[in-house]
């Protein structure tokens, strides 16, 4: 795995959206075999784009990047949201 940008132990990866169930899931088995110092971040160009095969909830919404990244422990920034000296 090669990450798209490294800083000390933290693994960064810039996405524009997922595209399918394979691509995100392995992230998951990717940050499993991550030593625990270092960590896998997401920085999301749309992170309130919906998931690819999301299905509608009941109030008409669908399951977001972000909301992905949260439900499986991933710290995610947009652009304008990174932290002071990352860019």
């Amino acid at each position: 795995y090669e990450p798209d940008f490294e800083r000390d132990k933290i693994l960064i990866e810039a996405k524009g959206r997922f595209w399918d169930h394979a691509e995100y899931s392995k992230y998951l088995w990717i940050r499993k075999a991550l030593p625990s110092t270092v960590e896998l971040v997401f920085i999301f160009q749309k992170p309130y784009a919906p998931m690819p095969g999301a299905k509608k909830r009941k109030d008409g919404t669908k399951r977001t990047h972000a909301e992905w990244a949260e439900t499986n422990g991933f710290r995610w920034f947009t652009e304008q949201t990174l932290p002071k000296g990352w860019l």
